[in-house]
């Protein structure tokens, strides 16, 4: 009887080391394989590819309605990418004299019109205002000269169709604006800083006009 009772206690104390070192095993084989999976998925989101962004190209077109016809390329809608900042900015120092009458001989007129015109706020964060010139040499995508006078001298120049001075409400320097392309609507705006006597590139902007096909 005795030997028949130790018989049993040592099946069943044989099967529980055979269950609980079985479970050992696949607590291990588990563990094993989530740390696996959790390597692999690290290394698939190291390796994966930055995603690119898409280019903006102009003229920007969307699909139109029975009106397209009267407005198909317009300037009134514009489409903008993010600001690109500009790599290995260099300052631009101009100190150059300004002569009204010379300047004016280049300039397109219309009866009374001196084909230039003025205004004054401060660039360069001194407290005290600048004249910004624009001017006209031609009759269409005016103006197509901006200048920034310091003590009667220019200071900064700027040529292109629509060219543009935009203050800064704060004296921290200005944006440029201006047309590149004007058949297909493209436009570029740069932000200037004053640095060391000059200013400074930091980031342009480029924007399409929207075409309704």
């Amino acid at each position: 009887m005795l030997t028949l009772i130790f018989y049993y206690n040592d099946f069943y104390m044989n099967t529980y080391k055979k269950i609980f070192i079985l479970i050992i095993l696949l607590a291990t084989i588990s563990a094993i394989s989530y740390q696996f999976g959790k390597q692999k998925s690290i290394s698939s989101i190291k390796n994966k590819p930055a995603q690119q962004k898409e280019k903006l190209t102009c003229p920007y077109k969307i699909k139109g309605n029975k009106f397209t016809h009267q407005y198909k390329l317009t300037q009134d809608a514009l489409v903008t990418e993010e600001p690109q900042l500009i790599e290995n900015p260099k300052i631009i120092k101009m100190n150059e004299p300004f002569d009204l009458t010379e300047f004016e001989k280049k300039l397109y007129k219309l009866s009374t019109d001196k084909g230039w015109s003025e205004r004054k706020f401060d660039v360069d964060n001194d407290g005290k205002e600048e004249r910004i010139i624009s001017a006209n040499t031609a009759m269409n995508h005016t103006p197509h000269i901006a200048l920034i006078l310091k003590d009667g001298r220019i200071v900064f120049k700027a040529e292109g169709a629509n060219v543009w001075i935009d203050r800064d409400h704060q004296g921290r320097g200005f944006t440029l604006s201006k047309t590149i392309d004007w058949n297909i609507g493209e436009k570029e705006t740069i932000r200037y800083l004053p640095k060391d006597g000059g200013f400074i590139p930091i980031w342009k902007q480029k924007s399409c006009s929207v075409y309704f096909e």
